[in-house]
């Protein structure tokens, strides 16, 4: 059966075979027009779609992670192949390789050589012999050298105290030193071993360390018991110099009248403007040493801990007339008298009042001064305590240090 299409109310049955085959003809073109641009629709979609597609492959793929790629590219189309890039390597990061030979630089430098050397030194205590020990390293060649570890032994060997100390190497000499040295001592009330030290590199104005060593009880209980023999405390700590083994006294301030003596290690002390002599008591009831003076005294500002020492003093005057404020006693609270001081005047410096600090744990015992200063002259036969910086500098005794 025949289909036959119509256009508009026309039949084609009613039209001539030529023209039938025009519209025929007519209409096929707008169907293969219709044709062509539905086609290239659909071209136009998938082309969209695959566009899409490599988007959203694109947006969802992996970030790069700093890690190098090899062997891949990217190529959309035909377009030429990307090289790839290595990833950066942060700066602070070294490969363990490089870092493993820096270690084994550092730990393969040889220390220099070192020439080791026991020393042996007898010191008598009491009747009692007592051996110091001290083994030494030093660098030939050189004048750096350094006490590995000392001791102390009883007249039966027997080990009574030991110290080492580490042993380290920079540019090829000692990183720091420590010379160490025993001197047995004979006071009064008793007898016992002084070891002194010093350590280099060491903190400024520091005279090194002493320990004292002796039996408690003092000279009642000498070699009775061994046990009783040991350190008075752990070393002190010198801010100055450790000057000798003495004797202080003192007459008690309550009715009695007889003289008290007491062994003391004596240190002189540095105040920022001159020196004092400071003791340091050697009890030997309690095994320890103590300030040998604590002192209390009532002022127009209330108690104040502190003790009169005696001075040593280095004096720089200034070649022109000055003058001071001379107070009657060490307080604020009096009203001073001025005195004035000619570039001939004869200034006499008498004593020095001030706190002196003590501190002291299982490691080390030190002092210092701690507080005002007071000291006493006599100028021109006038008598008094002075204590700003401007008068202290007017006697010739500046602040330094």
């Amino acid at each position: 059966m025949e289909v036959i299409p119509k256009v508009g109310d026309l039949s084609f049955q009613n039209l001539p075979m030529q023209m039938r085959y025009m519209l025929v003809m007519k209409e096929n073109g707008r169907s293969l027009a219709f044709a062509a641009l539905l086609a290239a629709g659909l071209s136009l979609v998938a082309c969209n779609r695959d566009a899409g597609s490599k988007t959203v492959q694109a947006a969802t793929a992996p970030k790069y992670s700093g890690q190098a790629v090899t062997g891949a590219t990217v190529r959309p189309g035909p377009a030429q192949p990307q090289p790839s890039v290595p990833a950066p390597v942060p700066s602070a990061i070294i490969p363990a390789t490089a870092s493993s030979q820096v270690q084994a630089a550092k730990s393969d430098a040889a220390p220099p050589k070192v020439v080791v050397t026991d020393h042996n030194q007898t010191l008598v205590v009491a009747g009692q012999n007592f051996r110091f020990l001290s083994r030494v390293q030093s660098i030939p060649g050189t004048t750096d050298e350094t006490v590995e570890w000392w001791e102390l032994r009883n007249q039966n060997d027997r080990v009574m105290y030991h110290q080492s100390y580490p042993i380290n190497f920079q540019g090829g000499s000692f990183e720091n030193t420590t010379q160490v040295g025993a001197q047995a001592f004979t006071t009064s009330q008793g007898s016992g071993i002084l070891i002194e030290g010093m350590d280099l590199p060491s903190a400024p104005d520091s005279g090194g360390w002493i320990q004292l060593f002796g039996y408690k009880y003092g000279r009642d209980k000498y070699g009775v018991d061994e046990n009783l023999f040991g350190p008075f405390g752990p070393p002190i700590s010198i801010q100055g110099d450790f000057l000798e083994v003495g004797t202080d006294s003192f007459r008690p301030s309550f009715g009695a009248t007889a003289l008290v003596v007491r062994d003391v290690l004596k240190f002189r002390l540095w105040t920022g403007n001159f020196n004092i002599t400071y003791p340091v008591q050697i009890n030997w009831v309690t095994g320890k040493l103590q300030p040998a003076w604590r002192c209390l005294e009532s002022t127009t500002k209330g108690r104040v801990e502190r003790c009169s020492y005696p001075i040593t003093v280095d004096a720089h005057r200034e070649a022109e007339a000055t003058f001071v404020r001379l107070f009657q006693e060490p307080d604020e609270g009096f009203t001073p008298k001025h005195v004035i001081v000619q570039p001939q005047s004869k200034v006499e410096y008498l004593e020095s009042r001030m706190p002196v600090a003590w501190s002291e744990d299982n490691t080390a015992i030190s002092f210092s001064v701690n507080g005002d200063v007071w000291i006493k002259v006599r100028i021109d036969g006038a008598e008094g305590w002075i204590h700003s910086e401007e008068d202290l500098e007017a006697v010739g005794l500046p602040q330094s240090g």
